[in-house]
């Protein structure tokens, strides 16, 4: 079965992030185990790109940082940001970084953060 090219877009990114360490899902898992990054469609998922046959995914990386105190948890974020901005490939554009915010899961509240990546693919 072949990938469609979204899918396999998800993918390449996932790997990029993984290869610089940082735990990676490309769907929302069941269960969150932080630190983590997923990778999630953004509210542009699909556009027009900027020459026939071309469009412009967007994505949402939230990143989430482990749990901790509140210094040693914004610290942990901001280290996840780092290092994702320099997992990013070169042909990505990294759209914007959200502020902090409480992420409720598994019955516990985590700092994270959503960055919006974005990249040009032929479909």
């Amino acid at each position: 079965m072949t990938i469609n090219v979204i899918t396999q877009t998800k993918t390449n990114l996932a790997t990029e992030l993984i290869a610089d360490g940082i735990n990676t899902e490309t769907y929302i898992p069941p269960r969150i185990t932080p630190p983590l990054a997923i990778i999630s469609p953004d509210n542009t998922y699909v556009t027009q790109g900027d020459t026939f046959a071309t469009f412009r995914i967007g994505l949402l990386i939230t990143l989430v940082a482990q749990n901790a105190s509140n210094e040693k948890a914004t610290e942990a974020l901001d280290e996840l940001i780092v290092t994702a901005i320099g997992a990013i490939p070169a042909q990505w554009a990294i759209d914007s970084v959200e502020q902090p915010f409480a992420l409720s899961a598994n019955n516990a509240e985590y700092i994270a953060t959503r960055m919006a990546v974005s990249t040009q693919i032929t479909i």
